[in-house]
């Protein structure tokens, strides 16, 4: 008996996660990828537990062991404005 109740908590359990797990999944809004030589970087879109949409931009390649590497940036609704000024202000300098 001690047994089945084990089993069903480790069973409960293992739901719990699953679904905590599903609710982290945000729901996209927008996505696209760029290549860029041996980058790929990848712009989405997402709606966050709150209702408000936020940007993340990811960037991935290979390290010199074939290990993928990325980092991720996240830019929130409110702070666009200023993330893409400053980024086009950087951008002058690349010319």
């Amino acid at each position: 008996m001690l047994y089945v109740l084990c089993y069903m908590n480790l069973m409960y359990n293992q739901t719990q996660n699953q679904n905590q797990a599903e609710n982290k999944i945000r729901e996209s809004v927008f996505s696209k990828m760029m290549r860029a030589g041996s980058k790929n970087y990848f712009f989405d879109v997402k709606k966050a537990s709150n209702g408000s949409n936020y940007l993340t931009i990811t960037d991935s390649y290979k390290n010199q062991k074939g290990e993928n590497v990325t980092s991720r940036a996240i830019i929130f609704k409110d702070h666009i404005q200023d993330f893409l000024s400053n980024l086009q202000e950087a951008g002058t300098y690349l010319k």
